[in-house]
């Protein structure tokens, strides 16, 4: 799939939307398209004061040139520079900020509000506008993440990265001038996160087939071709070269729109973004730099969670034993026990993940049933897998020509807490992923030892 193919694709997700408040309205990539992008804003809204909310990076990236094309075409205009709260190293989106600008777009409804950013900046002004009933527009200034055209925003609301429901922008916009002089680690993030499609796919089929969850076909295959075509241009990201770039972020545009109209992230969220969401909820409890860019995170994550899932698809049905896995666990987790395998979390936090984790763990007679169903269908949960992932080689060689972090150490985690994380991070969501699976047939410690090992090897 070229990029024209891709342009055609994304234009006909736009059209498909037109006439519903809730759907993107407009979408633009090229190069050089801030002041026709401009244009359309003003022409769109030209009785409302645009307030451009950027952090310092990305005003001095794009938000300055927003802001003075607007202003070249008659635009009112304010800006609303954020800044990391006390203790926090870089933004966060978290319920703080959202508050805040949630109360100032409600206390003036001529403000017309424009992120300029990435996935923090977008995500604080997709949730505040959700909140205060107003659309937003988006300039990109990365192709670090995927959620730019996405109806979700993942946030830090009571110490728990939660992915909660929103509206698509009105309107986003990506300039590949701007995107290609944004920092290699930036962009390299972004194809971290996406590397991670066939795996979050898996798990959302996985899902489906184990406790009927609703799935889709059209979301989960509508990435397939650009995503072949990302990663022969591995090379090419990691250098910044044009061709690639502009893929990059146009299968990004494309992969929020899967999450849009499956109405949930499974399609490009699965079990290795949980990893990444953990050690972003341990580091914020204990009030310490993150470890690195989500999309970073999530690389490295996706590359262990393939070892994971080829280890998974060796089992054979024999391997499987109902009777085992329910004399495992006969009754309920005790509170104490979940609380105890999260040391670096606050009490407030657990409280809020042991109601996440007891959403969707099974014991006793109920888990023996549902093992009993795996083993009996396992010749076909294998095909359906299979039909959908790649070998975990192609991940290590792509993130390596990439020149993105491979291993958990390249991000300052020791082997022994990405073990452990790998281990654990299953109970933060509600959402059944193969970390449970796993868990629940008595195998995830082992793999997770034995995948962060060949990691690191």
């Amino acid at each position: 799939m070229n990029e024209p193919t891709i342009d055609v694709l994304l234009q006909s997700l736009v059209d498909e939307g037109r006439g519903d408040s809730a759907r993107l309205a407009h979408l633009l990539v090229g190069r050089g398209i801030i002041d026709e992008a401009t244009a359309w804003l003003h022409a769109q809204h030209p009785a409302r004061r645009h307030l451009v909310v950027c952090d310092a990076h990305t005003f001095a990236a794009a938000g300055e040139k927003v802001v003075a094309a607007l202003q070249a075409v008659g635009a009112d205009v304010e800006t609303l520079v954020l800044s990391p709260g006390d203790g926090d190293a870089h933004l966060v989106c978290d319920d703080h900020l959202i508050g805040e600008l949630e109360t100032r777009l409600r206390a003036n409804d001529a403000l017309n509000p424009v992120a300029v950013g990435a996935g923090t900046v977008t995500d604080i002004v997709k949730m505040a506008s959700h909140r205060a009933g107003r659309r937003f527009q988006g300039f990109a200034t990365a192709a670090s993440m995927n959620g730019y055209t996405s109806a979700i925003a993942a946030v830090l609301s009571r110490g728990v990265k939660r992915t909660l429901p929103t509206s698509q922008a009105e309107a986003i916009f990506a300039d590949l001038d701007v995107v290609a002089a944004a920092p290699a680690y930036l962009n390299q993030a972004g194809f971290g996160d996406l590397l991670s499609k066939p795996f979050s796919t898996a798990d959302w089929m996985l899902s489906h087939l184990v406790r009927g969850v609703e799935f889709h076909e059209r979301p989960a295959q509508l990435l397939d071709d650009a995503y072949t075509q990302l990663i022969s241009q591995a090379a090419g990201v990691g250098k910044a070269e044009p061709e690639a770039i502009g893929t990059l972020t146009r299968t990004i545009v494309l992969s929020g729109f899967t999450m849009a109209l499956a109405g949930t992230s499974a399609p490009a969220s699965g079990g290795e973004h949980l990893v990444s969401h953990y050690w972003d909820m341990e580091q914020h409890c204990q009030g310490q730099e993150l470890f690195g860019l989500h999309g970073a995170q999530v690389g490295v994550a996706t590359r262990i969670s393939a070892m994971l899932f080829e280890r998974l698809l060796e089992l054979d049905a024999s391997d499987i034993d109902p009777d085992a896995c329910a004399a495992k666990r006969p009754g309920p987790i005790d509170p104490a026990r979940v609380a105890a395998q999260h040391p670096h979390l606050t009490d407030d936090v657990i409280g809020e993940v042991s109601e996440q984790f007891a959403q969707k763990q099974r014991h006793g007679q109920a888990l023996r049933d549902e093992i009993a169903a795996v083993r009996d269908r396992w010749p076909e949960v294998q095909d359906a897998l299979s039909l959908l992932l790649i070998p975990a080689r192609e991940i290590s060689d792509a993130l390596a020509a990439a020149g993105a972090a491979d291993r958990p150490t390249k991000l300052g985690v020791t082997p022994e807490h990405a073990v452990h994380t790998v281990q654990v991070c299953r109970q933060i969501r509600g959402r059944y992923v193969a970390l449970d699976l796993m868990a629940d047939l008595g195998r995830l410690d082992e793999w997770a030892a034995d995948a962060v090992a060949a990691c690191e090897g």
